[in-house]
């Protein structure tokens, strides 16, 4: 019985944690997006946080790709 106490111990803080952290990823995306209209991006933090899991896949998802970083300057271009 303590081994099953120990366990859901461990593992029910990691999946709260995992999620938040899901869940802030997500909400970072969509604030730092500016593809879509500022009532659209308010719409889609309301849907990751009102639907954990599922709305933060989803949103995930959909977005574009984040912009790539700019080159460095000791980079060359082709």
């Amino acid at each position: 019985m303590n081994v099953y106490v120990d366990f859901l111990t461990l593992i029910i803080p990691f999946l709260v944690l995992a999620t938040i952290g899901l869940q802030l990823l997500a909400t970072r995306r969509v604030f730092r997006d500016t593809s879509f209209e500022p009532a659209q991006r308010r719409a889609q933090m309301w849907f990751i946080w009102l639907v954990p899991i599922f709305g933060a896949a989803t949103v995930l998802a959909v977005l574009h790709e984040e912009p790539a970083s700019r080159p460095k300057i000791n980079e060359t271009r082709l």
